[in-house]
């Protein structure tokens, strides 16, 4: 039998039996000398004042058996009154079980979703909290959601949800994310995901991370330009610490976000209006950032047929225009001087 009709047929019962007890008490006190209680609505009255524990004293039995049936009454109202409790106890536990899962989504824009949740993804999460950019993470396990939250409370949106429901990604408000990080340790299943979403959330801006770099140009074939190969980066690092210490330890430093002041970091800022380095050449500008901040520009990033392709070190004569993207070298003191400069946080915003 379904829950539906159990629940139907519960209600009908409980329905006549309080219309039963309340036409016997009619019965018993109608006529009876000092009675309140002479019609139905009497009854109902005295009822639900009894149930509720208010206790008006207006209607009250005065007969044997009206008594009686007041006392089941007043036994009622502390089962009802229990009852409630449990209710609402329940649902607010129940509340805040999906809130905690992330069911209730998020209203972020122009974050970045991590999906699956894993020591690597673990690593580029701290980096994106550093960066003061909002993160939400998608996992498949509910471990997951307590070790994030411990780690990170209320600066990281969790969701939990199964990696095939793709539906639920709106609660990370994928549309307006700036990047969706895919972190899967399984490259074929990374695949299958990104081709999944691509298909249902059109041109995202997907960034997935890959176990064997001989599979990258399998993926720009499905359409992911950007793929980042750990093994490659790991074994280049390595390298360079063995026959160039010094790159390795710049490059380290860099390629993540500063901790400190006097850190380096590598950032990249958006032109927009009325920034006074608009039409200026990319010489002239490399050179008022040195002098003004003491930082390197090292490329700029242009809108070419919808996509951003980066010069790196380019040569004089490119200029700088709306919407472009400066690539900038600084220490972590400078930040705040050269967002306020750009009148932008560092980062992509679309």
């Amino acid at each position: 039998m379904k829950k539906s009709t159990v629940a139907n047929i519960q209600f009908a019962f409980v329905l006549l039996l309080v219309i039963g007890i309340n036409m016997l008490l009619v019965y018993f006190e109608r006529g009876a000398n000092g009675s309140s209680i002479n019609n139905i609505w009497d009854s109902l009255w005295y009822m639900m004042v009894s149930l509720t524990t208010v206790g008006y004293g207006d209607k009250y039995p005065v007969t044997p058996e009206g008594k009686i049936i007041g006392y089941v009454f007043v036994i009622a109202s502390v089962g009802l009154i229990g009852y409630l409790i449990g209710k609402f106890t329940s649902f607010f536990n129940r509340f805040m079980e999906m809130k905690k899962l992330g069911q209730y989504g998020t209203d972020f824009k122009n974050h970045v979703v991590i999906i699956d949740w894993n020591n690597y993804s673990q690593k580029v999460a701290k980096e994106i909290i550093q960066a003061n950019k909002e993160l939400a993470v998608v996992t498949n396990s509910k471990d997951d959601i307590d070790l994030i939250n411990n780690l990170y409370g209320t600066k990281v949106f969790t969701l939990f949800a199964d990696y095939e429901n793709f539906g639920s990604l709106d609660k990370v408000n994928i549309r307006d994310a700036s990047s969706v990080f895919v972190s899967f340790p399984d490259d074929t299943q990374s695949l299958v995901y990104v081709l999944n979403a691509r298909k249902i959330y059109g041109n995202i801006n997907l960034i997935v991370a890959l176990q064997n770099s001989n599979l990258q140009d399998t993926f720009v074939s499905a359409g992911i330009e950007k793929t980042i190969p750990r093994d490659e980066i790991t074994s280049r690092l390595v390298a360079s610490y063995i026959f160039e210490p010094d790159v390795a330890d710049l490059t380290e430093e860099l390629m993540g976000t500063s901790n400190s002041e006097l850190e380096y970091d590598i950032a990249e800022y958006k032109i927009i209006e009325p920034n006074k380095m608009i039409g200026k050449d990319y010489l002239d500008v490399f050179l008022e950032l040195k002098k003004k901040f003491n930082s390197i520009l090292m490329g700029i990033s242009k809108n070419e047929n919808g996509k951003y392709k980066l010069y790196k070190n380019p040569p004089e004569g490119i200029k700088i225009a709306k919407c472009d993207y400066l690539v900038i070298m600084s220490t972590g003191n400078i930040k705040k001087q050269l967002e306020k400069e750009f009148g932008v946080p560092e980062g992509r915003s679309e």
